[in-house]
């Protein structure tokens, strides 16, 4: 028996790079996420079905840190993620112990590349945080998320 709904285990830990089409060469970054109140963030990455002409996007997502939420660096020990192909998904995880001295926040900044003829480009990186220092994680949501279904 499960004892507690994935809707109160996970969080939309910071604001989403919301769903859109890109049409040209953008760098996007989610909001901020407190590894002070999780332990875990994991940044998905999805490009939907590309349009126009020989569309081409490279997205490199890389995992930036900071300690104050305003200055921020790439972190030294995650990965950058490429996701390239359309209609495909990546994800990069990052954990609160592997953030420099006095760092306590990530994001996500994606610098999608894209190139073609009139490309179109879906887009969305959603960063959700799993097992939080105090529960229910979902008081941790963005502000962004207005409604959560569970079926008991």
């Amino acid at each position: 028996m499960y004892t507690e709904h994935l809707t109160q285990a996970l969080a939309i830990g910071g604001a989403p790079i919301h769903a859109q089409q890109l049409t040209s060469t953008t760098t996007l970054t989610t909001g901020k996420v407190d590894l002070a109140l999780v332990h875990r963030c994991l940044f998905v990455l999805d490009l939907g079905v590309f349009g126009g002409t020989s569309p081409t996007c490279a997205a490199v997502l890389t995992v930036q840190e900071s300690p104050d939420g305003a200055t921020w660096t790439n972190n030294g020990t995650v990965s950058a993620l490429t996701v390239a192909a359309a209609s495909s998904i990546g994800t990069s995880e990052v954990r609160a112990d592997q953030l420099g001295a006095g760092k306590r926040y990530v994001r996500a900044s994606v610098v999608f590349t894209i190139g073609g003829t009139t490309p179109t480009i879906p887009v969305v990186c959603v960063p959700l945080t799993g097992e939080a220092i105090h529960k229910p994680n979902s008081v941790n949501n963005d502000v962004s998320v207005v409604s959560q279904q569970v079926t008991t």
